[in-house]
């Protein structure tokens, strides 16, 4: 298979939080070091006139790779027909899902964050989840219980955090969430595809099957905030920490500088209240 060559079009991972916070007017991290996404900074403009975001719905995958919208483009075709803005994405080393969450949501590389191997200490940087309840946004993280996502956030003021025990619970729960007018911000993590992928490789029926109910979770929670937000500017975003690739065991691995664990796709969409 080939792979899109990773050239000054992609934007690194970090490029995610200095977007955020400027698409809705929060102070970015203090160690953030990117800056945010142009085009979709542009698309913003244009579709809001100038106005900021008030509602954030973050869906994050875990492993969903380049290759995978690859080999399936109709799947590509059905993300982008809810987030048209498709923003190749470059991860940082090593390719593991802490290291990449940690400078996902804090815009910062990993010997600044600290977080350098596969390890799930609590950030002690600035991230999404310190300036986002500072600035009064009731945000929420929804994961699996132990998962990085569930932990290296943590002891941040105001947040608040639910573990569940599997992706079915986190969708239900985020939900919950998306339907209570208070909160404005909601991450939804899902961890089955990552699971699969190490359990039988990237490509296995559990795998793709894993990834199909990712897409349809996304699906589901867009389409519940454009009913329960229709009178809010909003942003959402599917984004994946890294890819996977086969090893020779026949299981998937991750934590290498090749495409297969690099290169991925974030999606954003920008929609304006009902006016």
């Amino acid at each position: 298979m080939r792979y899109p060559e990773s050239d000054e079009s992609f934007r690194c991972v970090t490029s995610l939080t200095p977007t955020v916070c400027d698409l809705c007017g929060v102070r970015r991290p203090a160690q953030c070091g990117d800056e945010p996404i142009a085009a979709v900074m542009e698309a913003a403009k244009e579709q809001l006139n100038g106005d900021l975001i008030e509602k954030v719905l973050i869906f994050a995958p875990d492993a969903v790779g380049i290759h995978l919208w690859e080999k399936f483009p109709e799947h590509l075709a059905a993300v982008e027909a809810i987030a048209p803005l498709r923003i190749p994405i470059r991860v940082v080393m090593p390719s593991v899902t802490p290291v990449c969450f940690a400078s996902m949501f804090s815009g910062a590389l990993p010997e600044v964050h600290g977080i350098r191997e596969y390890a799930k200490p609590v950030l002690t940087c600035e991230t999404l989840f310190n300036v986002f309840p500072e600035a009064d946004w009731k945000t929420a993280i929804v994961a699996v219980n132990g998962c990085s996502m569930d932990t290296i956030f943590r002891k941040r003021r105001g947040m608040t955090y639910i573990s569940t025990p599997k992706d079915t619970d986190t969708l239900a729960f985020s939900e919950y969430l998306l339907r209570q007018p208070q909160y404005d911000f909601v991450l939804s993590y899902a961890y089955d595809y990552d699971h699969a992928g190490h359990a039988g490789g990237p490509f296995s029926a559990d795998a793709i099957t894993a990834f199909k109910t990712n897409l349809d979770t996304f699906q589901k929670l867009a389409a519940l905030t454009d009913e329960v937000w229709a009178d809010r500017n909003r942003l959402i975003v599917f984004a994946p920490d890294h890819g996977q690739h086969d090893t020779d065991n026949g299981r998937g691995g991750h934590g290498q500088d090749i495409p297969e664990d690099m290169l991925v796709y974030h999606f954003y969409a920008i929609r304006p209240a009902r006016r």
